[in-house]
């Protein structure tokens, strides 16, 4: 192959085939293509190569399978979700009253806050201010 583009091999048991070379995994791969895709790895065996081949669609409807149970059961997930969010929350009042606290506790933290800002950070007169040290290299 000298480009990364797929290549049209033919038909191989009703699937349309493809070949590209995977630059990342640095192999080949034939895709066999029906409704949907199916890549498969190529080794240096050409027999190797179709029992490879025959084991990817023999393994289809075991995977369809492991699907459509995996969907099935997502949407009981997706049922008990809906009925879950219709439920009123047990705790809607010890929220409420958490909440109007924090707030309380949030505003008197604040108050310090805001009284330093008003000074403009300048130190008042009776405050000291920290001493420099002077830096004292050794040779």
């Amino acid at each position: 192959m000298t480009s990364p583009d797929p290549v049209p091999l033919g038909e191989y048991r009703g699937f349309q085939t493809e070949l590209s070379f995977d630059t990342f995994e640095k192999e080949y791969k034939v895709k066999l293509k029906g409704e949907l895709g199916y890549s498969v790895s190529l080794g240096t065996d050409t027999f190797g190569n179709i029992t490879r081949l025959d084991n990817a669609l023999e393994g289809l409807p075991k995977r369809l399978e492991m699907n459509e149970q995996e969907l099935d059961n997502v949407k009981t997930q997706y049922e008990t979700a809906k009925v879950d969010v219709e439920k009123p929350f047990n705790q809607e009042e010890e929220l409420k009253t958490k909440t109007a606290r924090l707030n309380e506790l949030n505003a008197l933290l604040n108050v310090d806050k805001r009284e330093n800002e008003i000074g403009g950070g300048e130190p008042d007169e009776g405050d000291e201010q920290p001493e420099k040290k002077a830096k004292e290299y050794e040779r």
